[in-house]
């Protein structure tokens, strides 16, 4: 306590308003394959939309019921954990955008004393002229501008006053007296063209005729001065012409060429974009249905701009999910546009700013096996490979008669090609990769997981992961079942729940698989962390269009949402009141009672799913799969136990490392004993009483750090046998009964 010295008033908080949390207890955890989204993480899903946008739709993966059966429970909870599995067959998606150069001609030998007139002509990657333009600037007007020392500068500002992102060239200063006009357009297909006119004070821009045009220019025709261009990484000579005459002389027009490094296995470069995550959902697919065009998976989409810059577009199902600003450029300022760092790098996979996909430069795309690349360190740089130095490749000039192959460690000015490109190449990693089965050693160890690694079937024992329920749909295979089962008892979160296979014909082939004697099972089920039934029922699959059986497992869990939202999760998931399901259409086979008693009793588990003729399809049992006779042997008691312990647990901790005495053995009964007569209340139990005294921590408890708190609970039993005893009496009996 604090002392107080000086004369005062002094206010002092403590809290002693201890009370124990509402829980959900339909939690569910599903397992299964996808085709997408992320492999091994226990992901929360709220609802049907976000499950089929995170991993697909359940008819593009192949193996169990996972994807459907999660689908169908979204509609009884708004809380499901769902983890993706993938054997090691499983392989991302990826696409290759190439790369190449724009084409762009050198203005050099610009002489001071002289006006200066353009005309730029640009044809994008398709080879279709994009725009025209003719520009003329005098170097009188632009020397005015004191913001540019050198005469070129002053030029280059006057141009660049005319070039926007939408543009179709831009201009570059290479050295003094020089210009670069670039086409905004990357690749072979790309060309500019640039005509350029001199004038000084004596020989003036003479009018061109009418009519008179240069590759679709109306242009102003006049005296050139000397000027030498380069067309990529070739040097031409422009021919000076001097009869001031309408003609423009041959040589008077530079054309250029871009250059695309071709994605081949034999030599090349691109920018790699791979998805995140392994599975064919990412692959790009379109086909025409009887609604229209149907458009899966990804695409990137690459517009250029002025200058450097690329708009990336990363496309899903046909429409713009992701765009950035890009260019080829190392980051040396420290705010890059390097796609590599824009997107994303397989460096960084923790800071992502993509959602779907990794980006890198790399050589030799086709063989998946990449040797990168880094790009200039400027955009008129040259390309240089990851250790710094020239690289050499194979690069195609497809215009004129320079269309052959060169080989050049000179190119500059790269940007990632205009197109649309798919991705191909995804791979689910599910039963569907070689015709695979559940009993296949690299599909148990990836359902199983491993403890280390947190994936699998551990990805639910995580901290952060609390779950009530939890499923395999489809799977019966007993390593993978028994190790669900396992750690269900290991954590005692949840309850796990399965069912025999498809095609037991008979109710007795049922409970022998249930115990141990029948094919495909060794060892019988025996754990009240587990429930079981039987048999599969059929109903109509909006996602394959087509009546099928699938495993009960999903349709017991939906009875238990149901349960808990509607009544506790103490309740009986079963009969008709709770146990009713009403999407299922028949059953793999109609039981009679003389079924139901065999399942239910003489020792053994398996809950039936009955087809009554005027009542439908009912969950008609509610046994655990646990072969002794205890409160145990049944679901309601034993999710009742997972809430009280999970209520217990949320409730108490605070009370960690408080002084072991009897103030906080009261505090602990303040906040227990409501939370039990609120259970009692609501028919979960019929009597309890909690001891936390001296009773319960002996002085060598409490010489351990140990406080003990005794509950004892008398469980509400569910009424699964109703006997009505019908007595008939005489009359001269009345209504008196001999010995009732």
């Amino acid at each position: 306590m604090p002392a107080y010295v000086s004369p005062g008033v002094y206010v002092i908080e403590k809290d002693w308003s201890d009370y124990s949390p509402s829980l959900n207890s339909s939690k569910v955890g599903i397992l299964g394959f996808a085709s997408q989204g992320p492999v091994g993480v226990a992901t929360l899903i709220t609802d049907q939309d976000q499950l089929v946008s995170t991993f697909g739709r359940p008819d593009e993966a192949e193996g169990g019921f996972g994807l459907i059966g999660a689908y169908h429970i979204l509609e009884r909870t708004n809380t499901v954990y769902y983890t993706r599995t993938a054997t090691v067959s499983a392989s991302v998606a990826d696409v290759a955008v190439p790369v190449g150069t724009c084409p762009w001609v050198a203005a050099s030998g610009l002489d001071p004393d002289y006006d200066y007139l353009f005309a730029v002509n640009v044809w994008d990657g398709a080879g279709a002229l994009v725009t025209g333009d003719t520009l003329w600037y005098t170097q009188t007007a632009a020397s005015a501008d004191s913001t540019y020392s050198s005469t070129t500068d002053a030029l280059r500002a006057t141009i660049e006053a005319e070039t926007t992102p939408t543009s179709p060239f831009s201009v570059s200063v290479e050295s003094s007296g020089t210009i670069d006009f670039i086409g905004t357009f990357a690749g072979s297909g790309a060309k500019v063209q640039v005509v350029c006119w001199g004038s000084n004070d004596s020989v003036r821009f003479p009018v061109v005729p009418a009519g008179t045009t240069i590759a679709g220019i109306t242009a102003y025709s006049g005296v050139n001065t000397q000027l030498s261009s380069s067309v990529g990484s070739t040097s031409l000579s422009a021919v000076a012409s001097n009869d001031g005459g309408t003609v423009i002389a041959a040589g008077g027009d530079q054309t250029s060429s871009g250059l695309v490094l071709v994605p081949t296995n034999v030599s090349g470069g691109a920018y790699v974009t791979k998805t995140l995550y392994p599975g064919a959902g990412y692959n790009f697919s379109s086909t025409v249905t009887t609604y229209g065009r149907k458009t899966l998976g990804l695409q990137d989409y690459v517009t250029s701009q002025a200058g450097a810059d690329n708009q990336f577009s990363l496309l899903k199902g046909g429409g713009a999910v992701e765009a950035y600003t890009v260019n080829l450029t190392q980051n040396t300022s420290g705010t890059s546009l390097n796609p590599e760092e824009v997107i994303n790098n397989t460096a960084d996979e923790t800071n992502k700013t993509s959602d779907f996909i990794l980006g890198e430069f790399a050589i030799d795309v086709s063989s998946r096996d990449d040797v990168l690349w880094v790009p200039p360190l400027t955009w008129g740089g040259y390309l240089v490979n990851s250790n710094n130095g020239a690289v050499n490749l194979v690069v195609t000039k497809g215009y004129g008669a320079a269309s052959a192959n060169v080989v050049s460690n000179l190119t500059k000015y790269w940007k990632l090609v205009n197109g649309t490109y798919d991705f191909l190449g995804g791979i689910n990693g599910d039963l569907g990769d070689g015709s695979k089965s559940f009993t296949d050693a690299d599909v148990k160890a990836a359902i199983i997981g491993n403890g280390a690694a947190g994936n699998g079937i551990y990805s639910f024992l995580k901290e952060d992961i609390s779950i009530d329920i939890a499923a395999i749909p489809g799977c019966t295979e007993q390593n993978i079942i028994n190790n669900l089962v396992s750690i269900a008892e290991t954590s005692q979160e949840f309850l796990a729940v399965t069912n025999p296979p498809l095609g037991m014909s008979t109710p007795q082939k049922a409970i022998s698989w249930s115990n141990g004697q029948a094919v495909g099972r060794t060892a019988s089920l025996n754990s009240s962390y587990a429930a079981l039934y039987w048999p599969w029922v059929k109903m109509f699959n909006t996602f394959t269009q087509v009546d099928e059986y699938i495993s009960p497992d999903i349709f017991a869990i939906r009875q238990m949402c149901f349960t808990d939202g509607n009544f506790d999760a103490w309740f009986a998931p079963a009969g008709l009141v709770r146990g009713r399901l009403t999407k299922p259409v028949d059953v793999e086979y109609v039981l009679n009672q003389g079924d139901r008693d065999a399942m239910y009793g003489a020792g053994n588990c398996v809950n039936p799913v009955t087809k009554f003729t005027t009542d439908g399809i009912v969950l008609w049992g509610q046994r655990t799969t646990q072969r002794a006779a205890t409160s145990l042997d049944r679901i309601n008691v034993r999710r009742l136990m997972i809430v009280i312990r999970k209520m217990l647990l949320a409730s108490t901790r605070q009370f960690v490392f408080e002084p072991n005495d009897a103030a906080t053995w009261q505090r602990i009964l303040n906040a227990v004993e409501p939370m039990l007569a609120d259970i009692q209340s609501r028919r979960g139990i019929t009597e309890f009483k909690v001891i936390c005294d001296g009773t319960t921590n002996t002085p060598l408890r409490i010489d351990r750090s140990e406080l003990w708190c005794k509950v004892i609970i008398q469980p509400t039993k569910a009424a699964e046998v109703i006997v009505f005893e019908l007595n008939l009496t005489s009359a001269t009996l009345g209504t008196s009964i001999p010995g009732a």
